[in-house]
This record gives structure tokens, sequence and C-alpha cells, in this order.
């Protein structure tokens, strides 16, 4: 014969405090929960107390014993998500890097163009205004180019730099990586070797 509804949550509860207690409360709770009862729901009301605390003790048993492996589990997966982070990032500073060595390319075709344009305006204004430009002390063409190559030089080093960090921010990444996921493995050597399953 099953407890009645009503008497189904005190038998519950009384049933957790009954293992928490180690069982010393498991008389008191009946008692309380069973007084009004006739004398053969009692034996009832107990087998159903009984059963509860044994059910509770084997899920006990076996939360005890997959909570380890539970929170190894946690730890190995956590060291997998840090590394598909820090991998997404190295990719990044990748992309960064190309998208430098790409613009650099686009700027100095942009400065070619600039440097073309410049000697034409001059040599059409000196070429207007019937100034030779042959065996002059200072060759204006020459420094307006040796100008625009200075330009170049600059954006080429900052350039190369921006590249280099990038890179080096990648690889770096992709080590943080491997060593989060191996991080992960360790941590979770390390639970179960101090838990145990058992």
């Amino acid at each position: 014969m099953c407890a009645p509804r009503k008497l189904l949550v005190p038998l519950v509860i009384g049933g957790a405090l009954a293992v928490a207690t180690g069982g010393l409360s498991v008389g008191a709770t009946a008692a309380s929960t069973t007084a009004p009862l006739a004398a053969a729901s009692t034996t009832s009301q107990f087998s159903t107390l009984r059963s509860l605390s044994t059910a509770l003790k084997v899920g006990l048993k076996y939360a005890n014993t997959a909570a380890p492996l539970i929170g190894a589990s946690g730890l190995i997966y956590s060291g997998q998500v840090q590394k598909g982070i820090l991998e997404q990032q190295a990719a990044f500073s990748n992309f960064q890097a190309s998208q430098e060595s790409e613009t650099y390319a686009l700027r100095k075709d942009q400065r070619r163009r600039e440097l073309a344009r410049a000697l034409g305006k001059q040599r059409a204004l000196y070429g207007i205004s019937g100034v030779s430009l042959e065996n002059t002390p200072t060759d204006i063409l020459a420094s307006t180019a040796r100008s625009f190559s200075e330009d170049d030089f600059y954006d080429r080093y900052g350039t190369s730099g921006r590249m280099t960090s990038a890179k080096l921010s990648a690889k770096n990444l992709s080590l943080s990586g491997e060593q989060a996921q191996l991080g992960g493995l360790l941590n979770a050597e390390m639970t179960l070797a101090q838990r145990g399953t058992i």
C-alpha cells in the first residue's frame, strides 16, 4: 500500500534527513508523520520511508562516483573551448597581417601614381617657363622622387613591424591554445587522482 499524497512530501524530506544525519531522525520523522494513521498503515509508512532512504543512499553513492568524472569532463571541455577561442584569435591575427601586406601594396601603387603626376606637373611648369633643368646644381625632379621614396620607406618599415607583430601574436595564441588544451587534460587527471571515482 502506498502512502497518501499529503504524506509523500514529508516522507521524502524525512528520507533526505535520515540519509543526511545518518539515520538518527528516521524514527522521529516517521513518528511525527504517521501518528494520526492507523497501526496497519504505520508499517507501510516505515516500509516506504525505508525504501526512500535506500534509494537516496544508492543515488548518493552514484552521485559521489559520477561527480569527479563530471568535473574532469568539464575541465577537459573547458580546455577545448579555450583552445578554440585562442585559435580564432590567432586566425584573426594572421588575417590582420595579410591585410597589412595588401594595404601596403595599394598605398605603394598610389604613391607611384602620385609621383608620376607630381613629376609631370613639375616638367610642365618648367617647360612652360622656358627654364632648363639639365645640369642644375639641385635636380628638383630627383628631389621629388627622393621624397616619395622616403615616404615609401617609412610606410614599408611600419607595415613590416605591424605584420611581424601580428604573426608573432598569432603564433603565441596558437601555442596558448595548445597549452590550454593540455592544462584542461592535466587538471582533469589531477581531479580524478585526488578525488578518485569510488
